[in-house]
Protein backbone atom coordinates (compact mmCIF):
# COMPACT_ATOMS: atom_id res chain seq x y z
CA UNK A 1 0.00 0.00 0.00
CA UNK A 2 1.50 3.39 -0.89
CA UNK A 3 0.45 6.98 -0.12
CA UNK A 4 1.39 10.37 -0.04
CA UNK A 5 2.91 13.06 2.79
CA UNK A 6 5.66 15.27 2.86
CA UNK A 7 8.94 15.12 4.39
CA UNK A 8 11.12 17.13 6.72
CA UNK A 9 14.95 16.36 7.27
CA UNK A 10 14.85 18.10 10.59
CA UNK A 11 17.57 21.03 8.81
CA UNK A 12 14.75 23.03 7.09
CA UNK A 13 11.57 23.89 7.27
CA UNK A 14 10.80 23.36 3.74
CA UNK A 15 8.76 20.32 3.17
CA UNK A 16 9.41 17.61 0.35
CA UNK A 17 6.32 15.77 -1.55
CA UNK A 18 7.45 12.25 -1.03
CA UNK A 19 5.41 8.65 -1.61
CA UNK A 20 5.41 6.55 1.15
CA UNK A 21 4.94 2.49 1.29
CA UNK A 22 6.26 -0.31 3.77
CA UNK A 23 6.33 -4.35 4.15
CA UNK A 24 6.49 -6.01 7.17
CA UNK A 25 9.01 -4.17 9.47
CA UNK A 26 10.70 -1.41 6.59
CA UNK A 27 9.09 2.19 5.61
CA UNK A 28 9.97 3.01 2.28
CA UNK A 29 10.30 7.12 1.47
CA UNK A 30 11.04 7.96 -1.90
CA UNK A 31 10.51 10.64 -4.81
CA UNK A 32 12.60 12.12 -7.34
CA UNK A 33 15.83 12.74 -5.27
CA UNK A 34 14.97 11.10 -2.13
CA UNK A 35 15.56 7.40 -1.55
CA UNK A 36 15.14 6.03 2.71
CA UNK A 37 14.60 2.98 4.16
CA UNK A 38 13.68 3.25 7.74
CA UNK A 39 13.42 0.25 10.22
CA UNK A 40 10.18 0.61 11.80
CA UNK A 41 12.13 0.49 15.25
CA UNK A 42 13.62 3.64 14.23
CA UNK A 43 10.13 5.25 14.18
CA UNK A 44 7.59 6.56 16.00
CA UNK A 45 4.16 7.05 14.72
CA UNK A 46 1.63 10.02 16.53
CA UNK A 47 -1.55 8.63 17.45
CA UNK A 48 -4.60 10.33 15.49
CA UNK A 49 -6.61 13.13 17.00
CA UNK A 50 -9.60 13.26 14.74
CA UNK A 51 -8.98 14.90 11.19
CA UNK A 52 -5.80 16.28 11.78
CA UNK A 53 -2.66 15.34 10.29
CA UNK A 54 -0.58 12.36 11.56
CA UNK A 55 3.11 12.52 12.01
CA UNK A 56 5.45 9.98 11.52
CA UNK A 57 9.10 10.81 13.83
CA UNK A 58 12.24 9.34 12.20
CA UNK A 59 15.83 9.42 13.68
CA UNK A 60 17.37 12.23 13.41
CA UNK A 61 14.90 14.72 13.72
CA UNK A 62 13.31 13.64 10.61
CA UNK A 63 8.83 13.86 10.24
CA UNK A 64 7.03 12.96 7.43
CA UNK A 65 3.60 14.56 7.73
CA UNK A 66 0.44 12.59 6.15
CA UNK A 67 -3.60 13.44 6.27
CA UNK A 68 -4.01 9.40 4.08
CA UNK A 69 -5.78 8.20 8.00
CA UNK A 70 -6.51 4.80 6.26
CA UNK A 71 -2.97 3.82 5.41
CA UNK A 72 -1.75 5.21 8.41
CA UNK A 73 -4.04 2.75 10.33
CA UNK A 74 -2.53 0.31 8.35
CA UNK A 75 1.24 1.02 9.35
CA UNK A 76 -0.04 1.87 12.83
CA UNK A 77 -1.19 -1.81 13.06
CA UNK A 78 1.81 -3.06 11.44
CA UNK A 79 4.70 -1.73 14.07
CA UNK A 80 5.76 -3.78 16.45
CA UNK A 81 5.27 -1.40 19.52
CA UNK A 82 1.77 -0.71 20.70
CA UNK A 83 1.84 2.84 22.45
CA UNK A 84 -0.61 3.39 24.90
CA UNK A 85 -2.30 6.54 23.01
CA UNK A 86 -2.91 3.87 20.40
CA UNK A 87 -4.96 1.76 22.99
CA UNK A 88 -6.61 5.04 24.07
CA UNK A 89 -7.48 6.19 20.84
CA UNK A 90 -9.14 3.37 19.63
CA UNK A 91 -10.88 3.11 22.88
CA UNK A 92 -11.90 6.77 21.80
CA UNK A 93 -13.16 6.05 18.14
CA UNK A 94 -15.90 3.16 19.73
CA UNK A 95 -19.11 5.52 20.92
CA UNK A 96 -19.67 2.58 23.38
CA UNK A 97 -16.24 2.22 24.73
CA UNK A 98 -16.52 5.85 24.77
CA UNK A 99 -19.54 6.75 26.80
CA UNK A 100 -18.50 3.70 29.14
CA UNK A 101 -15.02 5.79 29.82
CA UNK A 102 -17.24 8.79 30.43
CA UNK A 103 -19.63 7.18 33.12
CA UNK A 104 -16.35 5.54 34.74
CA UNK A 105 -14.55 8.53 34.86
CA UNK A 106 -17.62 10.85 36.24
CA UNK A 107 -18.27 7.64 38.88
CA UNK A 108 -14.92 8.18 39.62
CA UNK A 109 -14.97 11.70 40.48
CA UNK A 110 -18.30 11.65 42.22
CA UNK A 111 -17.05 8.57 44.34
CA UNK A 112 -13.87 10.55 45.24
CA UNK A 113 -15.97 14.04 46.16
CA UNK A 114 -19.03 12.14 48.08
CA UNK A 115 -16.25 9.45 49.78
CA UNK A 116 -12.38 10.01 49.59
CA UNK A 117 -12.65 13.74 49.96
CA UNK A 118 -14.55 14.22 53.01
CA UNK A 119 -12.38 11.37 54.86
CA UNK A 120 -9.16 13.38 53.59
CA UNK A 121 -10.42 16.85 54.83
CA UNK A 122 -11.56 15.04 57.70
CA UNK A 123 -7.89 14.21 58.48
CA UNK A 124 -6.46 17.45 57.20
CA UNK A 125 -8.80 19.15 59.50
CA UNK A 126 -7.68 17.15 62.28
CA UNK A 127 -3.93 17.70 62.23
CA UNK A 128 -4.25 21.57 60.98
CA UNK A 129 -1.95 23.37 63.13
CA UNK A 130 -4.41 25.72 65.98
CA UNK A 131 -2.65 28.80 64.73
CA UNK A 132 -3.75 28.23 60.96
CA UNK A 133 -7.61 27.68 62.41
CA UNK A 134 -7.70 30.21 64.71
CA UNK A 135 -6.55 32.75 61.72
CA UNK A 136 -9.43 31.77 59.03
CA UNK A 137 -11.60 31.63 62.08
CA UNK A 138 -10.67 35.33 62.79
CA UNK A 139 -11.17 36.32 59.14
CA UNK A 140 -14.43 34.36 59.00
CA UNK A 141 -15.82 36.70 62.11
CA UNK A 142 -14.28 40.13 60.32
CA UNK A 143 -16.39 39.48 57.09
CA UNK A 144 -19.55 38.56 59.49
CA UNK A 145 -18.90 41.14 61.43
CA UNK A 146 -18.35 43.54 57.97
CA UNK A 147 -21.41 41.99 56.31
CA UNK A 148 -24.51 40.49 58.76
CA UNK A 149 -23.16 41.16 62.35
CA UNK A 150 -23.48 44.22 64.54
CA UNK A 151 -22.41 44.86 68.61
CA UNK A 152 -24.72 42.77 70.70
CA UNK A 153 -27.90 44.88 72.63
CA UNK A 154 -27.52 42.33 75.29
CA UNK A 155 -26.54 43.98 78.90
CA UNK A 156 -23.19 42.44 80.13
CA UNK A 157 -24.61 40.96 82.61
CA UNK A 158 -27.07 39.28 80.12
CA UNK A 159 -23.76 37.91 78.75
CA UNK A 160 -22.60 36.90 81.84
CA UNK A 161 -25.24 34.89 82.78
CA UNK A 162 -25.69 32.94 79.72
CA UNK A 163 -21.96 31.76 79.66
CA UNK A 164 -21.90 31.12 83.54
CA UNK A 165 -25.15 28.85 82.22
CA UNK A 166 -23.14 27.28 79.94
CA UNK A 167 -20.37 26.92 81.94
CA UNK A 168 -22.27 25.08 84.42
CA UNK A 169 -23.91 22.96 81.42
CA UNK A 170 -19.91 21.78 80.39
CA UNK A 171 -19.26 20.44 83.75
CA UNK A 172 -22.28 18.80 83.57
CA UNK A 173 -20.66 17.32 80.34
CA UNK A 174 -18.37 16.73 78.04
CA UNK A 175 -17.29 19.97 75.75
CA UNK A 176 -15.20 20.74 73.24
CA UNK A 177 -12.76 23.91 73.96
CA UNK A 178 -14.94 27.04 72.90
CA UNK A 179 -15.40 30.82 72.75
CA UNK A 180 -18.86 32.32 73.24
CA UNK A 181 -19.72 35.34 71.47
CA UNK A 182 -22.82 37.57 71.18
CA UNK A 183 -23.78 39.54 68.23
CA UNK A 184 -26.77 41.46 66.58
CA UNK A 185 -28.07 40.60 63.01
CA UNK A 186 -31.76 41.40 61.94
CA UNK A 187 -30.63 39.70 58.77
CA UNK A 188 -29.66 36.70 60.38
CA UNK A 189 -32.65 36.36 62.59
CA UNK A 190 -32.56 33.75 65.41
CA UNK A 191 -29.21 32.12 64.60
CA UNK A 192 -25.94 30.62 66.18
CA UNK A 193 -23.34 29.00 64.38
CA UNK A 194 -19.78 27.84 65.01
CA UNK A 195 -16.54 28.86 62.90
CA UNK A 196 -13.54 27.65 63.16
CA UNK A 197 -10.75 28.40 65.91
CA UNK A 198 -13.57 27.02 68.74
CA UNK A 199 -15.97 30.05 68.57
CA UNK A 200 -19.98 30.02 68.65
CA UNK A 201 -21.96 32.63 67.91
CA UNK A 202 -24.88 33.65 69.19
CA UNK A 203 -27.29 36.57 68.09
CA UNK A 204 -29.89 38.30 69.89
CA UNK A 205 -32.62 38.14 68.31
CA UNK A 206 -32.09 33.53 69.00
CA UNK A 207 -32.17 34.88 72.70
CA UNK A 208 -35.30 36.68 72.49
CA UNK A 209 -37.14 33.70 70.84
CA UNK A 210 -36.26 31.23 73.25
CA UNK A 211 -38.37 30.94 76.50
CA UNK A 212 -35.68 30.09 79.51
CA UNK A 213 -32.09 29.41 79.30
CA UNK A 214 -32.36 25.50 78.84
CA UNK A 215 -33.46 26.53 75.52
CA UNK A 216 -30.14 28.57 74.28
CA UNK A 217 -28.24 25.51 76.22
CA UNK A 218 -29.52 23.06 73.59
CA UNK A 219 -29.02 25.54 70.89
CA UNK A 220 -25.80 25.72 71.96
CA UNK A 221 -24.72 22.37 72.43
CA UNK A 222 -25.58 21.44 68.87
CA UNK A 223 -22.84 23.75 67.68
CA UNK A 224 -20.57 22.83 70.37
CA UNK A 225 -20.98 19.27 68.53
CA UNK A 226 -19.95 21.46 64.91
CA UNK A 227 -17.08 22.33 66.99
CA UNK A 228 -16.38 18.27 68.79
CA UNK A 229 -16.47 17.00 64.99
CA UNK A 230 -14.53 19.77 63.70
CA UNK A 231 -17.48 20.49 61.25
CA UNK A 232 -17.12 23.78 59.57
CA UNK A 233 -13.27 23.37 58.95
CA UNK A 234 -14.16 20.21 56.79
CA UNK A 235 -16.54 21.56 55.02
CA UNK A 236 -13.92 24.46 53.99
CA UNK A 237 -11.14 21.97 53.35
CA UNK A 238 -13.77 19.98 51.33
CA UNK A 239 -14.48 23.24 49.18
CA UNK A 240 -10.96 23.88 48.64
CA UNK A 241 -10.48 20.03 47.62
CA UNK A 242 -13.10 20.43 45.04
CA UNK A 243 -11.61 23.42 43.77
CA UNK A 244 -8.54 21.44 43.17
CA UNK A 245 -10.90 18.66 41.82
CA UNK A 246 -11.71 21.40 39.34
CA UNK A 247 -8.49 22.41 38.45
CA UNK A 248 -7.44 18.78 37.57
CA UNK A 249 -10.43 18.44 35.09
CA UNK A 250 -10.44 21.65 33.46
CA UNK A 251 -6.65 22.62 33.81
CA UNK A 252 -7.67 26.27 34.48
CA UNK A 253 -5.44 27.26 37.60
CA UNK A 254 -7.26 30.64 37.91
CA UNK A 255 -10.28 28.60 39.36
CA UNK A 256 -8.48 27.87 42.47
CA UNK A 257 -6.55 30.77 42.72
CA UNK A 258 -10.41 32.32 42.66
CA UNK A 259 -11.38 30.22 45.11
CA UNK A 260 -8.53 30.35 47.64
CA UNK A 261 -8.99 34.39 47.47
CA UNK A 262 -12.87 34.03 48.25
CA UNK A 263 -12.70 31.93 51.27
CA UNK A 264 -14.34 34.06 53.25
CA UNK A 265 -17.28 33.67 50.62
CA UNK A 266 -17.06 29.71 51.16
CA UNK A 267 -17.61 30.28 55.01
CA UNK A 268 -20.36 32.28 54.60
CA UNK A 269 -22.20 30.58 51.88
CA UNK A 270 -21.35 26.40 52.54
CA UNK A 271 -23.71 24.51 54.29
CA UNK A 272 -23.00 21.19 56.35
CA UNK A 273 -23.63 18.41 55.65
CA UNK A 274 -26.77 15.89 56.08
CA UNK A 275 -24.14 13.61 57.92
CA UNK A 276 -22.52 16.46 60.04
CA UNK A 277 -25.71 17.74 60.86
CA UNK A 278 -26.82 14.31 61.75
CA UNK A 279 -23.43 14.20 63.86
CA UNK A 280 -24.27 17.25 65.83
CA UNK A 281 -27.80 16.86 66.95
CA UNK A 282 -26.61 13.33 68.28
CA UNK A 283 -24.16 15.13 69.93
CA UNK A 284 -26.60 18.08 71.54
CA UNK A 285 -29.08 15.10 72.42
CA UNK A 286 -26.69 13.21 74.66
CA UNK A 287 -24.79 16.63 76.13
CA UNK A 288 -28.62 17.31 77.17
CA UNK A 289 -29.28 14.02 78.63
CA UNK A 290 -25.83 14.05 80.56
CA UNK A 291 -26.46 17.32 82.28
CA UNK A 292 -30.42 16.58 82.89
CA UNK A 293 -31.84 19.10 80.66
CA UNK A 294 -35.03 17.79 78.99
CA UNK A 295 -34.44 17.16 75.25
CA UNK A 296 -37.85 18.68 74.55
CA UNK A 297 -35.87 22.36 75.10
CA UNK A 298 -34.19 21.27 71.77
CA UNK A 299 -37.39 20.48 69.51
CA UNK A 300 -39.03 23.69 71.31
CA UNK A 301 -36.80 26.24 69.83
CA UNK A 302 -36.33 24.49 66.69
CA UNK A 303 -39.86 24.56 66.11
CA UNK A 304 -40.48 28.26 67.41
CA UNK A 305 -37.23 29.43 65.18
CA UNK A 306 -39.02 27.71 62.17
CA UNK A 307 -42.22 28.75 61.78
CA UNK A 308 -42.92 26.90 58.56
CA UNK A 309 -41.77 23.87 59.45
CA UNK A 310 -39.39 23.26 56.74
CA UNK A 311 -35.82 24.02 57.20
CA UNK A 312 -34.26 25.68 60.38
CA UNK A 313 -32.27 29.11 59.16
CA UNK A 314 -29.27 28.36 60.23
CA UNK A 315 -25.86 30.74 58.46
CA UNK A 316 -23.85 27.89 57.83
CA UNK A 317 -26.10 24.81 57.33
CA UNK A 318 -28.51 23.04 54.78
CA UNK A 319 -30.30 20.92 57.56
CA UNK A 320 -32.74 18.13 57.05
CA UNK A 321 -36.41 18.92 57.54
CA UNK A 322 -36.91 20.34 61.31
CA UNK A 323 -39.73 17.82 62.01
CA UNK A 324 -37.52 14.87 61.32
CA UNK A 325 -34.79 16.55 63.38
CA UNK A 326 -36.40 16.93 66.38
CA UNK A 327 -38.39 13.28 66.51
CA UNK A 328 -35.13 12.22 68.24
CA UNK A 329 -35.39 14.85 70.58
CA UNK A 330 -39.52 13.89 70.86
CA UNK A 331 -38.59 10.04 71.49
CA UNK A 332 -35.50 10.83 74.05
CA UNK A 333 -38.21 12.70 76.33
CA UNK A 334 -41.25 10.49 75.73
CA UNK A 335 -39.05 7.51 76.94
CA UNK A 336 -37.89 9.34 80.06
CA UNK A 337 -40.96 10.22 81.27
CA UNK A 338 -42.14 6.59 80.88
Amino acid sequence: MSFTGEYYDGQSSMGIAVTLSFDTNTLFVRNDTLSLDVPFDALHLDPQVGTSRSIIYLHKGGEIHSSDHDALNLLERSLPHKSPERIARRLESKLLYAVAALILTVSIIAGFLRYGLPEIARYAANHLPPSTEEQIGSQALSSLDQLYLNKSTLSQTRQSSIRSELADFCRRTECPQYRLLFRNSTSLGANAFALPGHTVVITDQLIEKSHNDEEILAVLSHELGHIRYNHILRTLLQSMGSGVVLVVITGDISNFSDLAAGLPAVLLQQGYSRDMEDEADTYALHSLQNARISPQRFSDILTRIDTKGIKTATLFSSHPDTQKRIQAFIRAEEKHDQ
